[in-house]
């Protein structure tokens, strides 16, 4: 125990704690990429950070920032901002696995969490996306100068494919949980789908990670800024929100349908 600012008790937590509060199910379940640097560079920053009195929800507002700064020193045409956004935005990474390991060493078990993790894990969906837009604008050999533009409407419309998806899938959990709740059978619901690794949850869950912002896209932005490719970089990524929101959208457009017409009948039982 320490004391801190105005003589407030602090506990110190020591760094084997962090290292150990992480367990082997919780780190299988992370991408390659963080398994094989981000989880080890969170020890030390976790340590500094939970033993100077900052909470899980602190962090997760601190990530928020560093991810809008890096995507404008991205958009910046100079190599020096645009390396300082392309490192900053995975120390975003870091201080993602930093906040979490706070939450697991403290066993503080937070409302809001969700929240907070949502609002900084939104970033790299919106703010990078189109900073990765102005890269490819400002770097791009593989452009003609007089199209370049439509490098800025790429990244526009991928972060755009990119939210609206994930805004397909949290209003249908919304709506599925309410029904199950007028239906009584919230007690019912299981995360079956994330952990059958022949469901379509679970495969997407897998390519997503490993694929998406916590897995190659991290490596992939140093690689693009040094060879000059941002605009592939771009146009994969685009490419992929893309199908993934039309994927996404057709899935639980029939999961809703489906389960729509079978709330129904219950309702109608219910009611003979």
């Amino acid at each position: 125990m320490k004391k801190g600012m105005k003589g407030i008790v602090m506990t110190k937590y020591s760094y084997k704690e962090i290292k150990q509060s992480l367990t082997k199910k919780k780190n299988s379940r992370s991408s390659l990429w963080v398994q094989l640097w981000v989880r080890k560079a969170s020890f030390p920053i976790t340590y500094i950070f939970i033993n100077t009195g900052w909470t899980a929800n602190m962090v997760s507002v601190l990530s928020w920032f560093v991810i809008f700064a890096a995507a404008v020193l991205l958009s910046v045409n100079n190599f020096w901002c645009m390396l300082s956004g392309a490192l900053l935005t995975n120390f975003w990474l870091v201080l993602d696995c930093v906040d979490g390991n706070i939450a697991r060493v403290k066993r503080v078990k937070t409302f809001m969490g969700d929240f907070f993790d949502a609002i900084a894990g939104y970033g790299p969906f919106s703010f990078t996306t189109v900073a990765l837009g102005f890269a490819a604008y400002n770097t791009s050999f593989l452009v003609p100068e007089k199209y370049r533009h439509f490098l800025i409407l790429i990244g526009g419309v991928g972060a755009v494919a990119n939210l609206y998806m994930r805004l397909v899938h949290q209003k249908y959990l919304n709506c599925f949980f309410a029904a199950k709740n007028i239906l009584g059978e919230l007690d019912e619901i299981t995360l079956k789908d994330t952990e059958d690794k022949k469901s379509f949850a679970y495969i997407r869950e897998q390519i997503d990670k490993n694929i998406g912002v916590a897995g190659l896209f991290m490596p992939w932005l140093l690689v693009a800024l040094f060879t000059n490719t941002f605009d592939i970089m771009l146009v994969f990524y685009s490419l992929y929100y893309i199908m993934s929101f039309v994927a996404i959208s057709y899935l639980y457009c029939r999961r809703a349908s489906s389960f729509e017409e079978e709330s129904q009948k219950k309702m109608k039982k219910k009611e003979d």
